[in-house]
């Protein structure tokens, strides 16, 4: 496809067109939906599975993918580190890459490379053979036990490499649609838009994840290992037997697959859309002064971009607070299920789903409130800044619900003893023959509503209903408390009241001013570069966000957290792992921790504020965006289509 063009002396001359298609499937009528509507749409269908798959199910999957591929902590951990360094390997190529390829093409292909990665995180699930949990261990009181560990799960060696293949593979795919995506949104449209697109495509964003925690949920109430062994068999109960572990792969698959087909669509489009200029004619320029430089052609050129970036105060100031926002940030995305699950002693299904209860509509809300708050001030980058400020500010006064506490669970031998008299102990009188070392199987007297670490720890001899094991009878721990002798499986309730609705009231509220601040600060990160040097500075900030942000971020959190523990666990591998937390402390160290990084946001939100300059008669309506025209951009009434 060609058209025609007059020059500035009057000579026609024909140019040919980027074509719409791929695959040599290219019908004319296809460029007439290379428009600026249908592009935002398929790219927000890209974001929804593409954040299901790796905010989503990554974090409701990661207990069962332990179990069933005998990882250890620390393999799961890299597991889970592994999309963060392949997104930041290949954020300096895509920088370079930016204007030399066709970048919405790009996302399409990335896309691909994310269909492949989820399919192949399937396939370690079918070389395995039949799940195996060993020999049953009762975990009531016996005297002659000498082993408490499990014989140990056969695993495939090819199994561990796969899953961190597959997480290369995705994160080099999803690379593309949070850079290139960013970008092409404010190419293709006009400036005053771009905080709605932005909040638009945000928005739509946390839905993928929010779908994943409650779709997730219910998947792990599947039996994992369909039409290969039977839990029954195997001894185990139910979702609540710790040895059981769910249908996670059913989910990456499902999304594998349909990241296929919402891919295609961005492998057909032009590199130009055809409704641009005319949706950009009134753009101005904003470009902080010093950084309105042009090195293209230049040796080095993306360094001495990368070294502009560096060297100005406002940009530096921008990545920092993106940077510790993206810390926080990730510590929430993958802890939330559990601190809920510790603080108000929710189960972890349940804790996922109100998980994402929350997140739907307050990422929607929250997105939408600062897109059109950018768009009521015209997208000025100063009043971007200081709208921002002020969401942090709120968001720090509703981080306060962290300050409030349910009534600390009763646990015998943590912090409450077995008798009045004696000091804490899990050892007591009662269970000293018991061999209970390391048992961990939480049971309760409803009576007094008393929790024990296992029957074993309460000096149960047996289980009443030998079939199922969930009450226990003749337990002499439980009757030196006076009540009873009888626990039933499962910690004992929180009696939490009217302050738990209280707590997911403020926390909302949290959360959607954390969403609205994103919208804002993008679109000024945009603004203040220059318009040759806007993927570059998304990749340059995209670098430091993985790596000293997200990548630390949720390691960082995880150890905080650990600072609560009251009582370990050691596992046959010698591995330990927290199986109680004291609420109050948990509470108060994640309080401290989002304040202090709420409080360098802002910070780093002024600097940035006072150190912006823009270039001169910025707010001259002659001053368009004359450099910003592409090689092969034309002009929509002028334009002459011809095969």
């Amino acid at each position: 496809m060609s058209r025609k063009i007059v020059d500035s002396n009057g000579e026609v001359k024909r140019q040919k067109l980027d074509t719409c298609g791929c695959f040599g499937f290219s019908p004319p009528w296809l460029r007439k939906l290379a428009i600026f509507p249908v592009y935002m749409l398929i790219l927000c269908g890209n974001a929804v599975l593409q954040g299901m798959m790796v905010n989503g199910f990554i974090s409701t999957s990661i207990s069962s993918i332990e179990r069933r591929f005998s990882l250890t902590s620390t393999k799961s951990g890299i597991f889970s580190a592994t999309y963060d360094v392949a997104v930041a390997f290949v954020l300096f190529p895509l920088s370079w890459m930016a204007t030399r390829v066709n970048k919405v093409r790009s996302i399409g292909q990335g896309m691909m490379l994310v269909g492949v990665g989820a399919l192949m995180l399937c396939i370690p699930q079918f070389l395995e053979g039949q799940y195996q949990v060993g020999q049953l261990k009762f975990d009531h009181c016996d005297t002659n036990r000498t082993t408490l560990c499990d014989e140990s799960q056969a695993t495939n060696s090819l199994s561990f490499p796969l899953l961190i293949l597959s997480q290369i593979f995705i994160g080099i795919g999803a690379a593309p649609l949070f850079t290139y995506g960013y970008s092409t949104i404010d190419e293709f449209d006009a400036h005053t838009r771009t905080g709605t697109n932005m909040a638009i495509f945000m928005g739509v964003s946390t839905v993928g994840p929010a779908l994943a925690f409650i779709g997730g949920g219910q998947l792990l109430k599947i039996w994992g290992d369909i039409g290969k062994t039977n839990p029954s068999d195997l001894g185990i109960s139910g979702p609540e037997d710790p040895r059981w572990y769910g249908a996670w792969w059913i989910g990456f698959a499902a999304a594998g697959l349909l990241s296929f087909f919402t891919a295609l669509p961005l492998l057909m489009f032009p590199k130009k859309l055809n409704d641009t200029d005319e949706r950009k004619k009134k753009d101005t320029i904003q470009t902080h002064a010093s950084l309105n430089v042009d090195f293209s052609g230049e040796k080095w050129e993306q360094l001495k971009t990368f070294k502009l970036f560096l060297m100005n105060p406002t940009c530096m100031a921008l990545i920092a607070m993106q940077t510790f926002e993206s810390m926080i940030m990730n510590g929430y995305i993958t802890f939330i299920p559990k601190v809920f699950e510790n603080l108000f002693g929710l189960t972890s299904s349940w804790s996922s789903t109100v998980t994402g209860i929350l997140v739907i509509p307050m990422g929607i809300i929250g997105s939408y409130i600062g897109g059109k708050a950018g768009e009521m001030v015209g997208n000025k980058v100063p009043k971007l800044f200081k709208m921002t400020m002020a969401c942090v500010v709120m968001n720090a006064i509703c981080a306060c619900c962290l300050l409030l506490n349910c009534p600390e669970r009763e646990v015998a031998g943590i912090n409450v003893s077995y008798k009045d008299e004696n000091p804490f102990g899990i050892d007591a009188t009662c269970n000293s023959m018991c061999n209970c070392k390391n048992i961990f199987n939480p049971v309760c007297n409803k009576m007094n509503n008393v929790s024990y670490l296992s029957p074993c720890h309460a000096g149960c001899q047996a289980a009443s209903d030998a079939i199922l094991g969930n009450k226990w009878d003749s337990c002499g721990c439980a009757a030196e408390r006076g009540i009873g002798n009888r626990v039933e499986k499962g910690w004992c309730g929180k009696d939490c009241g009217l302050l738990q609705y209280v707590f997911f009231g403020l926390f909302a509220l949290m959360a959607c001013f954390t969403f609205a601040c994103a919208p804002l600060v993008q679109s000024a990160a945009l603004r203040v570069v220059s318009f040759k040097h806007r993927d570059a500075f998304i990749c340059f900030g995209w670098m430091w966000m993985r790596v000293l942000g997200s990548i630390p971020g949720a390691i960082a959190f995880g150890a905080l957290i650990d600072t609560s523990c009251t009582q370990w666990i050691e596992g046959c591998d010698g591995s330990k792992k927290c199986v109680l937390y004291n609420a109050r402390d948990l509470s108060h160290y994640i309080f401290y921790l989002t304040l202090c990084t709420k409080l360098c946001c802002f910070t780093a939100l002024l600097i940035a504020c006072k150190h912006y300059k823009p270039v001169p008669d910025c707010d001259d309506p002659t001053l368009k965006l004359e450099d910003m025209k592409f090689d092969d951009q034309f002009d929509p009434k002028n334009q002459q289509f011809e095969e």
